[in-house]
């Protein structure tokens, strides 16, 4: 497990912290948007482990997030590469999971009419 690669969905925090802790390398969806883009975590076991991580999918190393869990921020071309390292295709992403249950990858959602709601009203 030491340095491997792995994917994390939006409810496995515990787990990605976990797999992290015991010397694996986690990526972990998050469960709100940037601007609209997916965004994940970098997780690792040490910081020394963290950068070369993050080096090794071309972050800069002081793009590093000292918080309550240091981690970094992934999104577009980051993320694709994570994914990638994780064996997964981030041209089709694993779905995403809420409180209200799966989300389906953006470029199958439906729209607002197509599933059921009301168009908003033309102006007068």
């Amino acid at each position: 497990m030491a340095g491997e690669w792995r994917y994390f969905g939006t409810r496995e925090s515990p787990l990605a912290r976990a797999w992290a802790g015991d010397g694996g390398i986690a990526v972990h969806e998050n469960l709100f948007r940037s601007n609209g883009r997916r965004t994940a975590h970098l997780l690792a076991q040490s910081e020394l482990q963290l950068i070369e991580a993050a080096l090794s999918i071309g972050c800069a190393e002081w793009w590093i997030q000292c918080t309550r869990t240091i981690h970094y921020d992934l999104v577009e071309i980051y993320l694709a590469r994570a994914l990638e390292r994780c064996g997964l295709d981030p041209g089709h992403p694993p779905q995403r999971f809420t409180s209200r249950g799966t989300v389906p990858p953006p470029a199958s959602r439906p729209t607002r009419t197509e599933a059921g709601r009301r168009s908003p009203r033309a102006p007068h």
